[in-house]
């Protein structure tokens, strides 16, 4: 085997064997309260839960949360053209131009079908 995929096997044991300590040690060196009544409710915004927190989401919160993770991703892709922005050539700025175009197009389209609508 060479030195690099010897390399690779040692970083991979070594991120395995650190994860494995990580988790071990908060099983075993944790906290061990039980708590029950008042005391084990959730804090959030100091109101009581309204229902069960494995409750189902809406189709709409699903549809907001693909949106949201596909023009997250277009923006990290614009990020190398920004920062590189004045060594560009005219291919580069021409593939820039179709990329954003689509996107405005892709955008365009779901908000004429109503998907942005909650």
């Amino acid at each position: 085997m060479n030195e690099t995929a010897i390399a690779l096997l040692v970083n991979i044991g070594l991120v395995v064997l650190v994860v494995t300590g990580f988790s071990l040690s908060s099983v075993l060196l944790g906290p061990r309260r039980r708590l029950e009544g008042q005391k084990a409710m959730p804090y959030e915004t100091g109101m009581p839960p309204m229902g069960p927190a494995n409750a189902s989401m809406t189709v709409s919160y699903h549809r907001f949360a693909v949106l949201f993770v596909i023009f997250d991703i277009d923006l990290a892709f614009l990020a190398p053209w920004v920062l590189l922005r004045d060594r560009l050539t005219l291919t580069a700025m021409v593939s820039i131009s179709v990329f954003l175009a689509l996107v405005g197009m892709t955008l365009a389209y779901v908000w004429k079908k109503g998907a942005l609508e909650s």
